[in-house]
C-alpha cells in the first residue's frame, strides 16, 4: 500500500498560507464551505445542490484511510479554521501520476489563494514525491479554476463530455496537466527572472 511506503509530509508552507493535512476536527469547517451551492456545484461535478452530496464529499475529504488521495487544509493568519482545501488524489505509484483538486470558501475567493495553494503543491509533488504528471479538472464554464491551473503552468490536454446521471445535461469539462519536465522548465524560467 502506497501509505505504508510512503508518508506525506504533514505541513506545506507557502508565503501567505500553510497546507496542513486535512483532520476530523475541520469537518465543521468543509461542511461549511461545501454547503454554499457555488462552491459545491464546481467540486461536485453536478449543477443540483443536495446537503447529502455535500456530506458525502466532506466525509471522503475526511478519510484518511484512502492511501491514493491526501487532502490538505488551506490555512490563513486571519483565521482559525481551513478556508479551502487542496487535494492530491488517484495517486499512482508505479505510473508516479496523480490528480489535482481544490476548493475555496467562496469568502476568500480572488485573493489568489488557490493558485498560490496549488503551486505549494505541485512543488512538492515534483520536487518531494517525485511525480512525472498531474492532472487537474475543472467545468469549462469555470474560468477561475481554469486560470488557477494556467497560472500554475498547466497546460490543456483536451476537453471532454461528461455525461451525467437522469435528467441532468452532459457536462463539458477540461482536462489540464503538467508533467516534471515542465515543471522544471517553469521553476527555471522563474528563477531566471528574478535574476535579470
Amino acid at each position: 500500500m502506497i501509505a505504508d511506503k510512503f508518508h506525506f509530509s504533514p505541513v506545506l508552507a507557502g508565503e501567505s498560507l500553510t497546507l496542513r493535512q486535512i483532520e476530523k476536527k475541520d469537518a465543521p469547517a468543509l461542511l461549511a464551505i461545501l454547503s454554499d451551492p457555488l462552491v459545491a456545484k464546481y467540486v461536485t461535478q453536478g449543477s443540483m445542490f443536495s446537503f447529502g452530496r455535500s456530506r458525502r464529499v466532506a466525509a471522503e475529504l475526511l478519510n484518511d484511510g484512502r492511501p491514493d488521495s491526501k487532502h490538505y487544509g488551506i490555512w490563513i493568519p486571519e483565521s482559525d479554521v481551513p478556508v479551502g482545501v487542496v487535494s492530491l488524489q488517484n495517486w499512482r505509484q508505479e505510473q508516479k501520476d496523480a490528480m489535482i483538486g481544490y476548493m475555496i470558501d467562496r469568502r476568500f475567493w480572488r485573493r489568489g489563494l488557490a493558485t498560490e495553494a496549488v503551486g505549494v503543491l505541485l512543488q512538492y509533488v515534483f520536487c518531494g514525491l517525485r511525480l512525472r504528471r498531474v492532472e487537474g479538472r475543472c467545468h469549462a464554464v469555470n474560468a477561475a479554476s481554469e486560470r488557477v491551473m494556467q497560472k500554475n503552468g498547466m497546460v490543456l490536454e483536451r476537453t471532454f463530455i461528461h455525461k451525467r446521471m437522469f435528467f441532468a445535461a452532459p457536462l463539458e469539462m477540461k482536462i489540464y496537466s503538467l508533467t516534471d519536465r515542465q515543471f522544471e522548465a517553469c521553476r527555471s524560467g522563474v528563477e531566471r527572472e528574478g535574476k535579470d
